[in-house]
């Protein structure tokens, strides 16, 4: 069970307010800069690398000694003093009006930390060893940087424009979701991730107004030893991210829900029929049942039928 939540807040609908001046609080300002969160730092002196940041129209600075109602009107507090009886205060305060709090190098004070960040926005990676394992985490992080180039940002800036366009020209999901695949891993995201974006435009155009993307239904069977949803097998994780509707067979635990695509249908128990059904709507159907379970093997369609075998874990 994760010690931690992880939550991405609209930066645009809270402010902030740091407390502190000095250069811990400018490592904060700066993280927090990165976004269009209005800053408030409270602080009856400046070091130089904080008021080099005071240009920027994000920040305001109120050159006092901290009091609580400088907590007023903010839903997120960063308390970056040096005195720990301050952030003590900073923290009883803001925990009793229900803020966001992050104490610097005090975890034990704190309601969130922040997490190590790998910035391609609009798509943001944020990630977390909940403080067991900072070494670690700063090696993965630097193995999925390398594997992001910047040029990531644009193509998700590009996804983001088109994204209702191709909603309202693709209705079926499984559809979509080839459309999408195409344009991310063909011509298209060459074209963008090379900077000639007239290009991807055009290329993107004559994808659309193909029809190349319809799918055939399907019904996949994946059979389970137990019922530890980590034990599935990469491809049986892949199919139950690609499924439209997923089946349970009696006595198969609900976390295994968790594991496939969030607006999959989702039921508790087979019905042949409903599965027949959706399989020639042109619908992913995934059944989970045990290893042992017996199932009728001749589905009534003309969809094709395979089965995955999650065998044991030694």
């Amino acid at each position: 069970m994760m010690d931690y939540f992880p939550i991405f807040l609209d930066a645009k609908k809270f402010n902030a307010v740091v407390i502190g001046g000095g250069n811990v609080a400018a490592r904060k300002i700066e993280l927090l800069l990165k976004s269009k969160v209005q800053i408030t730092v409270v602080s009856p002196a400046l070091k130089e690398s904080v008021k080099g940041l005071l240009a920027n129209q994000q920040l305001t600075w109120i050159e006092a000694e901290y009091a609580p109602h400088f907590l007023d009107n903010h839903q997120l507090v960063i308390a970056a003093t040096n005195i720990r009886s301050v952030n003590i205060t900073i923290s009883i305060a803001a925990n009793h009006r229900g803020m966001l709090l992050n104490v610097v190098d005090d975890p034990d004070l704190c309601n969130y930390i922040t997490p190590a960040i790998i910035d391609r926005d609009p798509m943001i990676i944020a990630m977390s060893s909940s403080g067991n394992a900072p070494i670690l985490l700063q090696m993965l992080k630097s193995q999925i940087e390398q594997m992001l180039p910047a040029g990531y940002g644009r193509l998700a800036r590009f996804c983001g424009r088109y994204r209702i366009e191709v909603q309202a020209r693709i209705k079926q999901f499984s559809e979509r979701k080839l459309f999408w695949k195409k344009i991310l891993t063909g011509d298209v995201a060459k074209q963008l991730l090379a900077g000639d974006e007239e290009q991807a435009v055009q290329l993107f155009n004559q994808a659309l107004t193909t029809d190349k993307f319809k799918e055939s239904g399907s019904i996949s069977v994946i059979r389970i030893y137990d019922q530890q949803p980590d034990n599935l097998t990469l491809q049986a994780y892949q199919k139950m991210q690609q499924a439209d509707a997923i089946f349970l067979d009696s006595d198969i635990t609900a976390l295994f829900f968790d594991y496939g695509r969030r607006d999959a249908a989702k039921f508790q128990k087979i019905d042949k029929h409903s599965i027949e059904k959706l399989a020639d709507n042109n619908q992913q159907v995934v059944i989970i049942a045990a290893h042992s379970a017996q199932l009728v093997s001749a589905f009534n369609t003309d969809s094709p039928v395979s089965e995955i075998i999650c065998g044991r874990v030694i």
